[in-house]
């Protein structure tokens, strides 16, 4: 071979090596970043939770492996753990009776392992996505660089173009040979991140047996909070079993499900903190290709950050379908800002379309100061009283007649049905017993439908109980033909044995029994 052909081949040889270790580069960016990005964050039950996804990690570890679980995802034909970290602290208070009714109130882990989920593909995605892309830039611009420079010498003339080059041939030795070793030390980086192996097989505790949490590992000094987590079996099993027994009892009715055309939603008032309950109401939305769920109101009792776990749940249950909130006196500012933040429509007086029905939801105008340890409450905009928010929603409802009226307070929705402006029927709630339709004499002296829910939480009185219930909880299933306006109800009762009997479907006007 002649010492030309011998230097051609050298040259695209080089082009070649060169080509391949420029291809490395965004895949090497995408890797480093997501090996090398800091934690992701998202909030559980008022509590901040770091979320570091981990390449080569077969399991999920909680608190610096004080919780080893067996869940993992594959990506790329790579297993995929996560490291989970916050501040137990928080998450266990020293005092008793906070333990058990926050045991109570997060009985059911599920909802918060798909929030870390989500959160673990989300931060995966972003950085991998934006480390490739800054791989993709790095690319380019070396490219674009080298092509500018060949633009620029094939504009002189040849002597000038030697000249040019043999004056910068050190600088652009310097230069490549610093992108190279550069390139070579982030695919170094990278292999180190894509060979990473850490597999553990969990040493399943005895004490979650049973629970959702089954198959989980303790390890270390969290072994001594295990009383406290054993709590967490009974609550868990009797909502596993209410939750068999909602399917059963929506399959063995196959009407439930609505007629062609209907709009079906599911209407609930008063969890306050009955977790399991709002498990209940989600599930039958999700099984009922419900259109959306409507609330009036009082998710929880104090309305407190750590209280923001009963949110989730309705939405991992109901498969984030619309919700329309019409915030109730324990509903407080942290709530119905929490509402907003995952996409709830929280009334705010005015009549909006939500398929095909004509809805006007309205928070009350009072909030309770129970959670600050009051005994009263206070207005929610000291400028509303009572009587003008009655007064502003008669007027919105007499302007813009809506299908629908949704408001906590059954005696202020009371006086709202009393203007005989409402199509259908007002949807109230802040009762213990479900009274169902009534007829209320209008003003004009016709009749309108007033609806009133009972607690969905079970309550028969004020004190709080995020746990099993201890009298019957029940919720409604309304239909709707958006023609005629043809309206009916189905009442689901969830009794304290997890027993569920569900009313087949009747007129609004046949009174609940």
């Amino acid at each position: 071979m002649t010492s030309r052909a011998r230097r051609s081949a050298l040259r695209v040889a080089r082009t070649v090596a060169l080509t391949a270790l420029l291809v490395t580069v965004p895949f090497a960016s995408a890797l480093v970043a997501v090996g090398y990005a800091p934690p992701a964050h998202v909030e559980v039950a008022g509590q901040q939770v770091s979320v570091r996804p981990v390449l080569g990690q077969d399991t999920s570890r909680l608190f610096q492996g004080a919780l080893v679980r067996p869940q993992h995802q594959r990506v790329a034909g790579k297993t995929v753990g996560v490291d989970i970290d916050a501040d137990w602290n928080r998450l266990v208070p020293s005092d008793k009776p906070t333990r058990r009714y926050l045991a109570g109130l997060w009985e059911n882990p599920r909802p918060a392992i798909h929030l870390i989920g989500a959160t673990a593909r989300r931060h995966l995605l972003l950085w991998g996505t934006g480390g490739f892309g800054a791989g993709v830039l790095a690319v380019g611009a070396v490219v674009g660089l080298s092509w500018q420079r060949r633009r620029r010498l094939a504009s002189y003339s040849p002597e000038s173009a030697e000249l040019v080059t043999r004056h910068n041939r050190r600088l652009r030795l310097t230069l490549v040979v610093s992108g190279v070793v550069a390139a070579l030390a982030l695919d170094a980086v990278a292999a180190r991140v894509w060979l990473h192996e850490d597999h553990r097989t969990p040493v399943a505790s005895p004490v979650f047996d049973g629970t959702p949490l089954e198959g989980t590992q303790v390890t270390g000094l969290l072994a001594d909070v295990l009383p406290f987590l054993s709590v967490l079996r009974p609550r868990s099993q009797f909502y596993e079993d209410a939750s068999a027994n909602l399917k059963a009892a929506l399959a063995a009715q196959p009407d439930l499900a609505g007629g062609d055309g209907e709009v079906v939603f599911v209407l609930a008032d008063d969890f306050e903190d009955v977790n399991g309950m709002a498990r209940q109401v989600g599930l039958t939305a999700r099984l009922l290709d419900a259109d959306f769920v409507a609330l009036t109101g009082d998710l929880t009792f104090a309305g407190k950050r750590l209280e923001l776990y009963v949110l989730d749940t309705l939405d991992y249950y109901a498969e984030d379908r619309p919700i329309h909130l019409a915030p109730g006196l324990h509903d407080t500012p942290t709530i119905v800002a929490a509402a907003e933040d995952r996409g709830w429509e929280v009334g705010d007086g005015t009549t909006q379309d939500v398929s095909g029905l004509r809805l006007l939801a309205a928070a009350d105008p009072r909030i309770s100061t129970v959670g600050n340890f009051g005994t009263s409450d206070v207005l929610r905009d000291p400028d509303v009283d009572v009587d003008r928010f009655v007064g502003d929603m008669i007027d919105e409802a007499c302007t813009e007649h809506p299908d629908f009226v949704l408001v906590h307070d059954h005696l202020l929705g009371r006086r709202i049905a009393e203007s005989g402006c409402v199509g259908t029927a007002v949807l109230d709630g802040r009762s213990y017993d479900f009274l169902g339709p009534q007829q209320v004499p209008t003003a004009t002296g016709g009749t309108a439908t007033e609806f009133t829910l009972g607690s969905a939480g079970g309550h028969a009185d004020t004190r709080p109980n995020p746990g099993i219930i201890a009298h019957p909880a029940r919720f409604a299933i309304v239909y709707v033909d958006p023609d005629t306006r043809r309206t009916r109800y189905a009442v689901v009762s969830v009794t304290p044995d997890a027993g569920v009997t569900i009313t087949p479907p009747v007129a609004l006007d046949t009174p609940y029994p």
